[in-house]
This record gives C-alpha cells, structure tokens and sequence, in this order.
C-alpha cells in the first residue's frame, strides 16, 4: 500500500489520498506515472528506472504540475460548465475555484500556484474588458509570491517555472517563425519552440543543479508531450471513477494504457546514443547561451532560412568536432583526478578510456565531464573502501560502462549498487594479468593471492606501460596499498616515470628506500582538502623531496594529467 499523507485535514487530501491507494503507483511505471500526472506525486516514479528516462529525455516538466496541466484541467472544466445555463462571469469564478482547488490538491508546487494566479488574472482581465497581457501577469505574480514568502525566489521549482514561462511568453513567438522558415510544419514548430525556449532559458539553474543537458529534449517533447496530454485529459475523467467500486478496475484501463505508450516512447528515445550529455556545472555557457539568443533576435528579428541553415550546420559543426576528438582520437594520458578525499585515476588513448578508482561521491561524474569524457571501457575498482568504490553507481548512471574489474575473488564482497547491471561485464584479475587500454599495457602487481578486497591490503595494483612512436611512460598506481604491500613487489617494478601514491599519500606510503629502487621523478598524491587524516603526511612529503622527485597533489593542483612524450612525460595542471 502506498504511504498517503497523514494530518492533512480537508477534503481534498483526502480525495488525493483515495486516489493514491486505488492507483497504487509503487507496484507498476504506468500507474506512477499516472499518480505523477494526475495526482502531482512523483515519488514513485522518481524511485524506479524509469523516472531516469524523464531526465535523459529532457521531459521531467512533462509531469511536474505546472501551466500546461491546468490548461488541459481547465479545457475539461470549461467544457463541462460551457453545457450549463451558468453566466458566463460565474462559469469564470467557478473555474478559477476548481483549478485553484486542483493546485491545492497537486501539492500547491509554485508552478503550479503560479499558473493559478497566471491563470485567475487573465480571466479577471477579460471579465473586466480589457486586453490580456502575459508577461504583466507572469510579474505580477512573482511580486505576490515573494511578498507572501520572500524565500521563494531561492527555490528551483519557483525559479524554473517563472524562467521557462518569462522564454516562452518572449521568444517562442520568435523561434516559431524561425522554424516555420525552415520549413518545419506549424504544428510541430510550436511545439518544438516551447520546449527549445524553456530548455535555454533554464540553463543557468538545471546545467548548475543536474550537471547534464538533453539533446534528444526537443523530439521527445514533440512526440511524448501530446501523449501527456491526452494521458492527463482522460485521467481527470476516468480516474476519480475508480472510487466507485464497480468501476474500480474498469477506469484505469484507458489511462494505463496512454500511460505505457508514454513509457514506451521515454525508453525509445533515452536509448538514442547521445540522448543527453553532461556539462561541467561552471561552464560558462549556462549564461552565454541565452544571452546570444536575446541579442540575436535583437539583431535579426526576421531570420531567413538560408542563414538559418549555415549557421545551424556550423553550430553542429562547432559541437561535433570537440565530442569526436575526445572519443575517438584522445592523446595518451593519465590524469589523476580531483574528487576530494578519494580516488579516481583516468587512462585514456585513441577511443579507450579506462578509471582506476571511482571516488566518494558524484564528483567523479563532474571530473569526468570536465575531461571530456563520453564513455568507459573499463572500471578498475582496487578495493572496496567507499572512497574508492562510492562514486560507481554515479558512473554507471551516466555513462556506457563496458567492464567493471577487480582482484581475483573480490567480487563476491562488491556491494549491491554496482552487481547486476545489464550491460556491464564482471571480471576478476589476478597478478600477472595484462589489460590494454590502447595502446596503454595495465599490468596487475598486486595482490599475490585471491582477497576479499574489504582492507587497504587487498588493494589491486597496477604498472601502466606506454611505448609507441618515440614516446614511453612508466607509471604505478598504488590504491590504498602502503610499505608492507609495496615492498613485496617493488624489486619486480623497477625504474617508473610516475608515482601515485598510496593511500592518499599517507605516512607508511612511501620510504627512501623504496622511492630510491622506484626512482619516480614525479610523485602524486590524490586527496581532499581539509581532510581529518592530514594526508598528504610530512612524512611522505619529505621522503619524495629528500629523493629527489617532484610532488603534487589535487588539493594544489586539481587535476593532474601525465602525457607520455619523446623526452619523457608532461604534467598539466588543472590548476597552476
């Protein structure tokens, strides 16, 4: 049984609560859906897989109550009250009652208040005579929300709903007319003007927030937002026919339905390759985007099509080349990343790309984004301290992953999150074993035998070698492993170019005497500021100095990339 809420009085949670238990949205995608759509109780839907796609598609406005919903509420209502004999002035103040009393009964979202208000003062504008003005009933609105409650203007969903309507009430009249000259049908053009509109305009809060932007948004909103629709309209009639118990099973057929060809055509386009991309949350194109736009209509405010065209293919152009480089034709390179008081170490060259380590948390997604990255073949999970491990179900969610490896029989101590994932290939490795990633050779040292990958000891280690045209790196990457597993080993390694260094760079680390068989000429410690464990030691610090290497570390320097060249390596520095 769905959980209703509770110390609500009124009729109209209760009618929501009545409702809720007979459309059950925890037990099927579709009858979430519903409950989302009808009901303004997305909960569920957010709790499944299926809430993803909304996001992947850019179509989660879709089902958030807002002006589009009460329009189609209202065209039912006015319908019904247009077959009475009512005064056309009270059949007004009635719908105003009735979709004041939807957004109460919705949840009262400040999208939903907003198109209310939006709504009421049209309809006192036309009463009264006079000519309707959006934009002066949009202003109007927000002034009443921020006297009531000034904290408003700091909510995303207050800040959203007045940005996506402040677009559409501006510039769709403009990108409709641009459209059409493109010869796209006027019916598709208004549709696909909405939702180009809205999607810009709120760059500056969902790029922030989300981290990730929809390409397939304007197609899906073509085709999915009439399904919507329809799903709403039917749903407002047939789904309170349910609370009769006769009807109970019959009058949800309709809606589940419209309700799973909505889901079907959400996985069809969320499994277009590129749906959505993620985009650093600091890009500056947040801002730069929509105020190219406004200069643009003020500069050319009766676009034609050939322009239209060339500078389109020229903007496809502009985007596709950097994504293709950085798939298919990467430079070889290590880069250690910045996600705070963890791990996560990036190998890529040609079209591989393989990540050591995942971090703690979902700033490896944003690391990863900022490097340019699109896919991964290869996950290497050294061992299983959250710091090391957190941030994979971030990683799976948001890229094609193809391989998830770690030590010889550490598999079976994997947490939940990352087992089981559909597309995803499990492999365990043991010493000795070679994994290329072009043209680097991943080479496991450690461990010796099978483990269980719980402690810092258990951690996979890893030689990466790089010798192609002229070009050679030599590279260790430690994990959590510290002096005791190191020495074990280090005789076998030899000579490297490159040190990372183990466990963040603590205190058993690294000593002189086995930095002085290593001879690493740059050192590198991956770790957070302000951490409680005051890594990177001293001791380590002085240990690299007193060998005569150099030493960095992502609180100075953030990213920290190693590229192979003719005369050795190359360090760049996310920052200097």
């Amino acid at each position: 049984m769905v959980s209703v809420d509770e110390g609500f009085p009124g009729p109209l949670p209760w009618l929501r609560n009545e409702l809720l238990a007979v459309i059950a949205p925890e037990t099927d995608p579709a009858r979430s859906l519903i409950a989302g759509v009808v009901c303004g109780r997305s909960s569920e839907l957010r709790a499944q897989p299926a809430g993803d796609l909304f996001s992947v598609t850019g179509t989660a406005h879709l089902i958030a109550v807002s002006g589009s919903h009460l329009a189609i509420v209202g065209f039912v209502i006015e319908s019904a009250l247009q077959k009475t004999r009512l005064s056309r002035g009270l059949q007004r103040g009635l719908l105003v009652l009735a979709l004041a009393a939807y957004a109460v009964f919705t949840g009262a979202s400040p999208s939903a208040v907003r198109a209310c208000c939006m709504v009421a003062v049209t309809l006192v504008v036309n009463g009264a005579g006079r000519r309707r003005h959006g934009l002066s009933a949009l202003f109007l609105t927000m002034t009443i929300f921020m006297l009531l409650r000034p904290t408003v203007l700091f909510e995303m969903g207050f800040q959203l709903s007045c940005a996506s309507v402040f677009a559409i009430l501006c510039f769709c009249p403009y990108a409709t007319y641009a459209l059409g000259e493109l010869s796209v049908p006027s019916g598709v053009a208004s549709i696909l003007s909405v939702t180009l509109c809205s999607q810009i305009a709120t760059l500056p809060v969902t790029i922030p927030a989300f981290g990730m932007f929809s390409l397939i948004a304007p197609l899906a909103n073509a085709v999915i937002g009439p399904v919507i629709s329809v799903l709403l309209a039917s749903s407002v009639v047939l789904v309170p026919c349910s609370l009769v118990p006769l009807l109970r099973h019959g009058a949800l057929v309709v809606p589940m339905a419209i309700a799973r060809c909505a889901l079907f055509f959400e996985q069809l386009f969320a499994a277009v390759p590129g749906a959505s991309v993620s985009v650093p949350p600091d890009t500056p194109l947040v801002y730069v985007v929509p105020f190219s736009l406004v200069v643009l209509l003020v500069l050319w405010p009766r676009p034609s099509a050939r322009p239209m065209a060339v500078g389109l293919l020229c903007l496809m152009l502009a985007a596709g080349v950097p994504y293709v480089y950085w798939d298919r034709c990467a430079p070889p390179s290590v880069t250690v990343l910045d996600v705070g008081q963890a791990d996560a170490i990036l190998v890529r060259q040609g079209g591989a790309v393989a990540l050591v380590d995942c971090g703690l948390d979902d700033r490896v997604v944003s690391a990863l984004v900022r490097n340019n990255v699109h896919h991964i073949d290869a996950v290497f999970v050294t061992h299983w301290d959250e710091d090391h491990w957190g941030g994979l179900p971030d990683v799976l969610d948001r890229f094609s992953v193809g391989t998830i490896a770690v030590a010889a029989d550490a598999l079976g101590s994997a947490p939940a999150e990352v087992l089981n994932r559909p597309s995803v290939t499990y492999r365990q490795v043991a010493r000795g074993d070679t994994v290329d990633i072009g043209a680097f050779r991943a080479r496991v040292m450690w461990p010796f035998d099978t483990v269980d990958g719980e402690g810092n000891e258990d951690s996979l280690v890893l030689l990466l070698s790089y010798a192609q045209e002229g070009k050679s790196l030599r590279m260790l990457l430690t994990g959590d492993a510290e002096l005791d597993q190191e020495r074990e080993f280090v005789q076998e390694v030899g000579d490297i170019d490159v040190l990372k260094l183990g466990h963040h760079g603590s205190k058993d680390s690294v000593d002189t005497d086995l930095l002085e068989t290593l001879k690493p000429e740059l050192s590198i410690a991956s770790a957070g500021e302000g951490n409680r464990y005051g890594h990177p030691s001293d001791a380590c610090i002085d240990a690299v100095s007193d060998a005569g290497g150099a030493f960095a570390c992502t609180i100075e320097r953030g990213d920290i990339t190693v590229s192979p060249t003719a005369a050795g390596f190359a360090m760049r520095c996310q920052r200097p």
